[in-house]
């Protein structure tokens, strides 16, 4: 099963317990594959490092982060142009998901979970994937 996996649940996933951490396990043991690109990297490299948010890594603290997630994924690189959403980055979610065959998006975004479904990829949040 390939899926992307959003920022806000990648975050997650890192810094606390609970069911983001239990996809991110499902990633490193090979349970499915996870799909992002330089644009989706970048962007949670960014909020790693955002002084308005509890984490405040550094930039190399941050960067062996981005390279740990760089490790266990496959990197996409998206010639499709989406403009569904509001937010640019929601956009290059489902760019990435698109061109990269994904079954699923795994998002707490409401306005990506809104979507529910877009060009046959599922946008469903962590706990319905895991059911």
């Amino acid at each position: 099963m390939r899926i992307v996996i959003d920022t806000n649940v990648l975050i997650s996933a890192i810094f606390w317990a609970g069911k983001p951490k239990q996809l991110l396990n499902k990633v490193r043991r090979g349970e499915v594959t996870f799909l992002t690109s330089e644009d989706l990297l970048s962007e949670f490299k960014e909020v790693l490092m955002r002084k308005d948010k509890p984490f405040k890594l550094s930039s190399e603290e941050a960067e062996r982060v981005v390279t740990e997630m760089r490790g266990i994924a496959q990197i996409i690189h998206p010639n499709s142009q989406v403009i569904v959403c509001k937010d640019e980055r929601d956009n290059k979610v489902l760019e990435c998901a698109i061109d990269g065959g994904a079954e699923h998006v795994i998002s707490g975004d409401l306005h990506l979970l809104g979507l529910k479904s877009f060009k046959g990829v599922k946008v469903i949040s962590v706990m319905d994937f895991l059911r």
